[in-house]
Formats: structure tokens, sequence, C-alpha cells
């Protein structure tokens, strides 16, 4: 997406700053997750426009305002103009710049120089480049420093307590977040005027809230921290501090709004088009919508400031794990950890490649590294539930998103995950009583409220069983269907098992939603997946077959209930363990149907240019 910026609607609609209230889903209206594909695409100019500097602007001036828009090298450049300015000053810019450029041991020796390197200020920020290149103790210690002599400095509380959590020093950073409690009383009763320290306030705060389980007990703290906080300090204080619209965006990340994040962070894409955590969100929001040409458009955007980007190998490794590429995956990030091998989060993300190609010793022995680094770790179990959820080895994943709930009894990410994952495999009380708890922990999230909306609608379906089905159906919307599909199934029952000489061992789920939103949210937990059918093992989940509101239309449902049941077999046979592209063959080919005219030519031209992907490249 190039040309004009992106411009959102009024902002104060967009953070819902008049009032924000816990998303509650109603009749058939789910939360709507869905973003345009040109949202997603990161608005990166090749050449960025040339700022205007007002007239009084002084080299020292212009310098500030080009890296702070994202200008490195040209500030660098400005830089070589001052005479006598600020040392402090000039040594924070070009640090900032030089740390932006992948220049980070330069920006340390110059945070390093006489005369700065005792500065709070300067000692802040070379704690915060040593974390970038995963020096979290020597970090840590120096922002120990600075608090022993500046106690009070919210940005050394906050900035210890976020390199603690990454160290995995959860207890450190509960006491460097416990700072900000106090503010939030103080919030009401002061008037802050400086838009960084309002924003990293806001920031200490919701951490704290979240790492305590807080926000069940205090709803208020979501709209005290979007009005008083970031959209204060966007909004009223610096229409130009793009860094709280960050800030604004990860706190609706964190609750699952990713249309109210991108819309912001496409904001900060105008203001400062290379800034590297902004293209970092982009790139992970693209993924949450499978966007893999967004990821990568943000991987690319994110290199061309930082060829060496540990931030873009990271991401491209994300990348590649959604799209089923471990050995690509692992390539990316083994060269990640060999350059910082304290690097939990791509330690997390190896092990996930590992957990992706079903290779449990070599996953073992990464967590085991990770444990050894932080004992009590929950975020790299996560990131393996997730690959083996992917992979539908439901036990092996439910063992590991219990061992982060465990670790991290705070986070709904995981609960979320576990809920899904039982959602998938048929045990809805289980996923009930999942993510009622992830409700409590905090009643905004919209994943959370998606999933328990369409629970509370499931238990009111009815249930028609034969000898191997269980039809599940809205009998009041679509009555006919158990006439239809139960017959029909036990008809193509031992025609599709006989193939594969395999049985499932349980009835087999047949559930069949009124909308298309409650299937799509059934099946992945967004309300825009664009089919009619899925399969996760057990159960099939199946939009109905028929013009209506949220529907799809009249479809040949026979056909997709043998593709479906199809999955089900194969992956019974395989105990899950099938490539997901020979699991689609068989049950395309099951079918038994006449190939499509059109894939007729694709498939001939493939042939004779040589073009089939080959075995290993099959994702």
């Amino acid at each position: 997406m190039r040309g004009k910026p992106f411009v959102v609607a009024v902002l104060g609609t967009v953070l819902g700053l008049s009032s924000v209230q816990p998303p509650v889903a109603r009749g058939d209206d789910f939360i709507q997750e869905s973003i345009p594909n040109k949202w997603i695409t990161p608005l990166i100019p090749e050449d960025l426009e040339k700022l205007e500097y007002p007239a009084y602007f002084k080299d020292l001036d212009k310098a500030k305002l080009e890296s702070f828009t994202g200008r490195y090298k040209l500030s660098l450049l400005t830089l070589k103009k001052v005479k006598g300015g600020d040392p402090l000053q000039v040594a924070l810019i070009r640090a900032t710049s030089l740390a932006a450029i992948g220049k980070k041991e330069a920006a340390l020796k110059t945070l390093s120089g006489p005369g700065v390197a005792d500065q709070p200020a300067a000692q802040i920020k070379r704690a915060r480049i040593l974390a970038e290149v995963a020096r979290y103790e020597e970090a840590i210690d120096l922002l120990k420093k600075v608090l022993a002599e500046q106690k009070d400095s919210v940005a050394a509380h906050f900035y210890l307590g976020q390199i603690s959590e990454t160290a995995g020093r959860m207890e450190q950073a509960r006491a460097a977040y416990d700072f900000f409690k106090p503010y939030i009383d103080r919030l009401f009763s002061e008037d802050f005027e400086n838009a960084e320290e309002l924003t990293l306030i806001g920031r200490g705060i919701d951490r704290w809230a979240t790492i305590n389980a807080e926000y069940k007990n205090r709803q208020a703290l979501h709209n005290l921290l979007l009005e008083k906080c970031f959209g204060r300090a966007f909004l009223t204080l610096d229409r130009d501090y793009w860094p709280a619209k960050v800030a604004a965006a990860e706190f609706h990340v964190a609750r699952d709004d990713e249309k109210t994040a991108i819309e912001l962070l496409k904001e900060v894409a105008d203001e400062n088009p290379n800034d590297i955590h902004t293209l970092v969100l982009l790139g992970q929001l693209s993924l949450k919508q499978f966007n893999f040409d967004g990821a990568d458009h943000a991987v690319d955007a994110i290199r061309k400031v930082d060829p060496e980007s540990v931030e873009a190998d990271v991401l491209e490794t994300r990348n590649l794990l959604q799209q089923r590429r471990p050995k690509d995956a692992e390539r990316v990030i083994t060269r990640v950890i060999d350059r910082q091998p304290r690097n939990i989060e791509a330690m997390g993300l190896l092990a996930a490649v590992y957990a992706l190609q079903l290779k449990e010793e070599p996953m073992r022995a990464v967590l085991k590294k990770v444990e050894d680094l932080d004992p009590d770790n929950a975020v790299a179990y996560l990131e393996v539930a997730e690959q083996l959820a992917a992979m539908r080895q439901y036990p092996r994943a439910a063992e590991m998103y219990k061992v982060a709930i465990k670790r991290a009894d705070w986070w709904t990410d995981a609960r979320n995950g576990l809920g899904l994952l039982y959602t998938q495999s048929g045990d809805e009380d289980e996923a009930y009583a999942v993510l009622e708890q992830a409700r409590i922990l905090d009643p905004f999230n919209y994943s959370t409220t998606n999933y328990l909306r369409l629970l509370d609608d499931y238990r009111k379906y009815a249930k028609k069983e034969s000898e191997h089905f269980v039809v599940v159906y809205d009998k009041d919307v679509d009555p006919v269907i158990p006439l239809y599909f139960s017959d029909y199934l036990e008809s193509i029952y031992k025609d599709v098992t006989g193939t594969f000489h395999t049985e499932p061992p349980r009835k087999t789920f047949i559930e069949v939603f009124p909308t298309h939103d409650a299937f799509s949210v059934r099946t992945t937990g967004s309300p825009w997946i664009g089919t009619v059918g899925a399969s996760t093992g057990r159960v099939i989940a199946m939009v109905a077959p028929r013009k209506g509101r949220q529907t799809m239309g009249p479809y040949n449902w026979s056909q997709v209930l043998r593709h479906e049941f199809t999955h089900t077999v194969t992956l019974a046979a395989t105990d899950n363990r099938i490539a997901h592209w020979m699991t689609e063959g068989l049950a395309v080919f099951e079918e038994r149907t006449p190939l499509r005219w059109e894939w007729v030519p694709m498939l001939y031209s493939a042939v004779k240019k040589h073009q089939l992907f080959t075995m290993e490249n099959l994702t």
C-alpha cells in the first residue's frame, strides 16, 4: 500500500474513549475480527517525504525530529553539523538512530562517552539497547543503578519490569511494576503533562494489572488507561507522539481487538514508517489473518531499516511456522540463537519448530535449556502448544497449554488456546470451564467472548444420534438437517472407513451451524474463515447449506460431508500424524467426483513445465 497515507476515522470512536464496555455478542453477531488485506500490507513508502522544519529549528532540533520520524541515517548526517550542542541530547539521538539501523555496539559506545555515561537518561537508553542484544543482566544492573539514585524514575521502573519479564525474572518484574499501582489514583488527582511519561505510566499499570490478575476486580482500568494515559498522551498533550498510539495498539492486541490495533498502527506508519516495533506488530497481526504476504512485507520493511534485524528473523520464523515450513523456519531461528544464545523467545520458537515436526526429544531438549534460564517459563510452552494444536495433537498440546497456564495463571492467551483446543476435540464442557476463567481474568477479550457466546448457543442445539454419528443442529432454524444427514452419513460409513481400513474410535460429531460466523468461530476462533466445512478430527463443523442471513448459500452438502469424514478417518488412521496436503488430497479423491475442468489445463501446464511441487516443498 503506497501513496496517500492511511487515514482512520475519528480516534475517539476508534479507541472507544467515551465508553469502553466488555465485548458482548448478541444474537448471531460475533465480535468481528476480519481485516481487509489493504489494511495489513505495511505502509512503507520507498522514499520518505521531505520534512518541513519550523523556522526556529537548529540542526540539533532537526536531527531529533528526523530520528523520531524514522529518518535515521539522515539524522546521523545532520548531527555532524551540530556545533556545541548538549552532549547528552546529541548522544541520545545518535544512539537511537544507530540502534535502529542495527549499529547497536556503536550506539552503546556513544552512550558510554565522557559526560554522558553517568546520566540517567543515557543509562536507561543504554539498558534498552543492551536488552535488544539479549544482554539482560547488564541491562537490569544498569537500571537498578539508576533507581538507586532516582527511585521515582518512571522510565527506569517500567523498563526494569519489561526487561525482567523478557529475561524470565518474573518476581523482579512484579516488584518493578508494583511502582505503578499508586498511579491509578494519581491519574484522577494530577495532571501529567509529559506524553512520554504518561504513556509509560499507562503501560506500567497495564502490566501490573495483567500479571496480578487485577482486571477481574478493576474493570474500570480499561477505560482509565485509554482515556487518562494513551488517549490523553496523543490526543491532548502531543498529537505527534506516536509511541502512545503503539502502546494503545498493544493494549488492544492483548484483548484480540485486531481491527482497532491495526488502525492505530497504520497511523503510526504514517508518522514513522520505519519503526521496527510497529512493523513487527503489523506483521504479527498479518499472521493472525493468515496473510503471509503481509508478514513478508513487514519482514522486508524491517530489513530495509536493519538488514541484520533479529526482529525480522523472529517474524519470518513465525511466518514460516504458520505456513507449515518448519525446516525453513529452523534455518532462520537458528541464526538468531547463534547470535543471541540467551534469547528466550527464539528458543521457544525453536522448540515450536521441532514440535511442528513431531520431534519430541529435540523439542524437550530445547525446553530444558529454556528452563535453565527461566525455571517458570510459560512463553515457550505456549509456542509449542500452538504448533501441536495446529497438528491436531490434542493431548500433547493440552499438556503444554496446562503448563503455560500453571506458570502464568494471569495469561488469557493460554486459556483461550486451550479452550479452542477443547472445542476442536469435542470437549465442550472442559472448554467452557477454561474460557469462563479467562473471561473472569479479562472480560474485555474479544476471542474469549466469541468462544463463550458460541458455546452458550451450542448448548441449546438439538442432537440426533445414530450408530456412528451424532448430528448437532439448530432445531428452530434447520429442523430438516437430521432427516437427511444421518441416513446419508451411515450410508457412506463402511465405504470410507473400508478404503482406509480404519474406523474412528468414537462417534463422529457433525455440527451444523446456522450462520457462517458461528461456524468460523467454532473451527478457528475467528468469524471470517471462507469455507463451508472443516474437520478437526472427531468433530466436523459445517455451516447450514441454505440461503439466509450470514450463510454461504446452498452447496453440495453430501460431497462436503464425504470429504470431511475422510479427514476424520485419515486422521484416526495416523493418530493425526499426516501431512495436511496428503489428508486434503485423499479427501478430494474420496469425493468421487470428476476432475474440475479448470484444473485440467492448470495441471497439464504444471506437468509440462516441470512446475509441480516436490515432496519437500509441499506445505
